[in-house]
């Protein structure tokens, strides 16, 4: 099934968070919700102080300038209405409102003295959202139309209303608020009252000049205030791809509104617009599905940390089979020979706090060769290939290996060492993340470098045509770096900075060599577990955006681990053949690898 579907399920993934804002290692949560702003937040403010009059219900529902409840009520908070307790969620929105501080409907200035004259508070668990400056400029669209300089005339008042946003912004940080949402305006044109008319173009200059002053304040404000996260919401871009698409998201009518006034339309449910301006309660229920991208993209985005984790596991895996070409029990005989690797894996990881549980599925294939200038020594260098296919939740990805590796060995008698070193490129092809809204998927590449050493010592005892034993212990290093990276798309662009992960392994096995009828088998079993893991946290932002840089620790996906493999080899004529399994049963994770290995001496 193409991974494009996966995150259907998913699109809703933080909807209930609840709790503590956190710009550290905790999960991204919210202890409330406080909203101000216009009829695109209101949920029955004007209605109440109107005397149930405005907007007339029915047609609108229950008081709200839509079919169904508006996005702030989506987002997993009850909040009352503007006279309800200032302690709990609540919501202060008025359809008609302004940015200023109008008196009736209250502007947004007014919205937030009237809070605050209460005893209203701000603390570091809440989420605050604001949205605004539509009323303004609706109001002024007439009056600059009929100057000389439409643009002209037009322009202070989008940017007046900037100003009034970005002063609540910094009155309700400075105030101590953990998280605000900043939204900007949508386009303008796209609306039933705008499209193919006169007016849409210079609708569509005021909305830009708007968002783009408030986009330039919002980032000079969060630069003095980074006790808050403000995060700007971005309307504006969405609109032509739900326009283009509409299909994609479950619309059916994305041009026409429902109510026009007096009559109203039979079904509303396919509808992006109820009137002339304001969404349906599915055109709501997208804006919340926005929302939440933006709202939680700490958390979403520590789903990157499988990026590192499998280009360090390749590592680990090219060292692994390093050793084991140095640590058989066969006699070392002088010569050189061409040795050929396939192999084929799968690795199931479990899900770890806000990392989503995965599957990689994969397979590698290599050429190197070996030298024996005695009986007591082997060199041999050998170049990889692998692929994998990682799929998590709304997350997936390829990884494309290519790696060198270099190993030495020495034995004598029954006892032997050997160290390995290497280092591989690491290409990360359609990285692709499914968003909170509905079918819409972000796309990303990026590549970076893995190193690592290896050092291994044991000894045989028993022999002969039985049984041997072979106690060993091994100590591995290795080190995965990850570019950092700017998904492309429409919802939230998270900004993934770079990270490295990083650790040390130590392990004890004890592998059994025999034969049996012709053949030769091993079976092997052991434990790994970390002597130290130094992986950097995950640090996502979101691109072009005032929201802060936020940083999740991962657990490392493996944990203490117990190996296990088995396999037989035999003579094909001049080419030793090999076919063998490796296991690994992680606390969190399992891996399953299974290969063929082909030796060819060279005369």
């Amino acid at each position: 099934m193409s991974r494009y579907l996966r995150g259907a399920a998913l699109a809703v993934l933080t909807f209930a968070a609840a709790s503590a804002l956190a710009n550290t290692a905790s999960a991204q949560s919210y202890s409330r919700l406080v909203v101000f702003g216009d009829s695109l937040s209101d949920n029955g403010n004007l209605f109440i102080a109107s005397g149930r009059t405005q907007p007339a219900s029915p047609p609108y529902f229950q008081g709200r300038f839509s079919s169904g409840p508006v996005f702030t009520e989506l987002l997993g908070f009850n909040a009352a209405n503007f006279t309800g307790s200032v302690t709990g969620s609540i919501n202060y929105a008025y359809g008609g409102a302004r940015t200023d501080s109008s008196a009736f409907p209250p502007g947004m200035r007014n919205q937030l003295a009237a809070y605050l004259g209460r005893g209203g508070v701000f603390g570091r668990g809440d989420l605050v959202s604001i949205l605004g400056g539509a009323n303004n400029l609706f109001q002024g669209l007439p009056i600059a139309g009929a100057t000389s300089n439409p643009t002209g005339a037009i322009s202070p008042v989008a940017i007046g209303a900037a100003n009034d946003i970005n002063f609540l912004v910094t009155s309700v940080a400075g105030a101590g608020a953990g998280t605000i949402l900043v939204s900007n305006l949508p386009k303008l044109s796209l609306t039933p009252q705008f499209r193919n008319t006169t007016a849409a173009p210079l609708a569509d200059f005021a909305a830009g000049q708007f968002n783009d002053s408030l986009r330039s304040q919002l980032i000079a404000t969060a630069a003095t205030r980074p006790g808050t996260n403000i995060i700007l919401m971005d309307l504006f871009k969405i609109g032509d791809a739900i326009a283009a698409n509409p299909g994609a998201f479950g619309i059916t009518n994305v041009t026409d509104a429902c109510f026009n006034g007096v009559t109203v339309c039979a079904d509303s449910s396919g509808y992006f617009y109820f009137d002339g301006v304001h969404p349906t309660a599915l055109g709501h229920r997208l804006l919340a599905q926005v929302a939440n991208d933006y709202l939680y993209y700490g958390d979403i985005g520590a789903q990157s940390a499988l990026l590192g984790e499998t280009a360090f596991r390749h590592r680990e895996d090219s060292l692994d089979a390093s050793s084991e070409a140095l640590s058989g029990r066969a006699a070392w005989e002088e010569g050189t020979a061409i040795v050929l690797r396939s192999q084929y894996d799968q690795t199931d990881t479990d899900a770890r706090g806000t990392v989503r549980d995965s599957e990689s599925t994969g397979y590698a294939a290599s050429i190197g060769i070996e030298h024996s200038p005695s009986a007591s020594w082997r060199i041999g260098a050998a170049g990889s290939y692998r692929n994998a296919d990682v799929q998590s939740g709304t997350l997936g990805f390829d990884l494309e290996t290519i790696a060198f590796d270099a190993y030495a060995g020495w034995r004598a008698n029954n006892v032997f060492v050997n160290a390995a070193a290497g280092i591989a490129n690491d290409r990360y092809d359609r990285i692709d993340r499914v968003t909170s809204l509905q079918s819409i998927t972000h796309i990303a590449e990026t590549d970076g470098v893995s190193v690592g050493a290896r050092a291994q010592a044991g000894f045989w005892f028993g022999g002969g045509e039985g049984l041997s034993i072979s106690p060993r212990a091994a100590v591995t290093w290795g080190s995965s770096d990850v570019n950092g990276y700017v998904e492309q798309g429409i919802a939230a662009q998270y900004d993934y900075r770079d990270r490295t992960v990083e650790g040390i392994t130590a392990e004890a096995t004890l592998r059994a060599e025999g034969d049996f009828s012709g053949f030769e088998f091993f079976i092997e079993g052991g434990y790994r577990d970390s002597l130290d893991d130094s992986s950097e946290a995950v640090r996502v932002g979101i691109a072009g955006n005032p929201a802060q840089v936020l940083s999740r620790e991962v657990t490392e996906p493996f944990g203490g681990q117990v190996l296990a493999a088995a396999g037989v080899s035999g003579d094909w004529g001049p080419v030793r053949v090999d076919v063998g399994y490796h296991g690994r049963y992680g606390d969190h994770a399992t891996s399953h690898m299974g290969g063929v290995t082909l030796r060819l001496p060279l005369q």
